[in-house]
């Protein structure tokens, strides 16, 4: 496998289709890639929150709780529809793209985005989902488990003994690290996992379960070019990380002049704090996550195909492998 010309190859997809850059964005803002949301409220009416400021002056804040209670309720509301609405959005972008990249690949389909869009909005999404819930469920269940086990020594302390407690701390700190150890490999385990069972479920059109399975083949039979693509992805996506960080402090730097530049003058202007966290607030969010995300877009797509190449070549060479098998199988 030639890792350095797939990592080419992706670089020029990358730059070269705008429609892969907008899929990448809509990605990324809904949560692609480990992103998250913020939600920020501010409510109130002049006889239930108010507040005395003089400048300088901590803002006096009274309030009857009970008279929020239905707006932070339907704030709950709002927020639950939120996350399920980008959920929904995040899986299907995140199959829609896998299916453009391995369409614009194989049959030469130029990719767009009401046609990303289209491969995603398909039930075999689904399967995305569920092999996260089929992984994720036990996965968690099991971590916390072993830190249970791994914190039991502290029980120790209990006794009211001082060398036992001693020793029990001792022992705890000893597994903690050891549980740390194995959260890490494995996560690093399955996060490669993923890359290959998340595409047979939706490039090749699988169920979640084989999915799983035909990908865990595929990475155990290709052990050592898997683990070159992965180490070169983790080098990639860290000095990523250190190239995001100046553009970071220049979007940090905009979005305190942007919004809160006008919200200290709006301040100053009326003494109203509401009014500049009126301002502020919503303008800062859109001005630091909306270049954020396009950034994170353009690394999601590169990333994507990376792996889209790595899963097509690894399995067509299963499939080749397997060829003179079931022919032989035949006679």
């Amino acid at each position: 496998m030639d890792h350095i010309g797939i990592l080419k190859h992706a670089f020029h997809t990358t730059l070269r289709h705008r429609a892969l850059w907008i899929l990448g964005f809509l990605w990324a803002l809904v949560g692609g890639g480990g992103g998250g949301f913020g939600n920020f409220g501010n409510f109130g009416n002049g006889d239930n929150f108010r507040y005395e400021m003089g400048r300088g002056d901590f803002p006096d804040i009274r309030w009857q709780p009970e008279e929020f209670l239905p707006l932070l309720l339907l704030g709950g509301c709002l927020l639950l529809i939120l996350v399920v609405a980008a959920t929904l959005a995040r899986y299907v972008l995140q199959a829609g793209v896998y299916r453009t990249l391995d369409q614009m690949e194989g049959a030469g389909v130029a990719p767009g985005v009401r046609s990303g869009w289209r491969q995603g909005w398909h039930r075999r999404t689904w399967r995305l989902f569920l092999q996260d819930l089929i992984v994720g469920i036990p996965l968690v269940f099991g971590i916390l488990l072993l830190l249970a086990l791994a914190a039991s020594p502290l029980l120790l302390l209990t006794t009211g003994n001082d060398a036992a407690g001693v020793i029990g701390v001792v022992t705890a700190i000893g597994l903690f690290l050891g549980w740390l150890l194995l959260v890490v490999i494995v996560s690093a385990l399955i996060s490669a996992l993923q890359q290959f069972w998340w595409r047979a479920a939706v490039i090749d059109d699988v169920d979640a379960l084989t999915a799983i399975g035909q990908g865990w083949r595929l990475v155990r039979d290709n052990l050592s070019a898997v683990a070159i693509m992965w180490l070169l992805m983790l080098g990639i996506g860290l000095l990523f990380v250190i190239l995001l960080i100046p553009v970071l402090l220049i979007v940090v730097m905009i979005t305190a002049l942007v919004a809160g530049g006008p919200g200290y003058l709006i301040y100053e202007a009326t003494g109203s704090l509401a009014g500049a966290l009126l301002w502020g607030i919503p303008v800062g969010l859109v001005v630091l996550i909306l270049p954020l995300s396009f950034v994170n877009g353009l690394y999601l797509i590169f990333q994507s195909s990376v792996w889209n190449q790595v899963y097509t070549q690894l399995a067509a060479r299963a499939a080749a492998l397997a060829a003179p098998v079931e022919e032989d199988d035949r006679r």
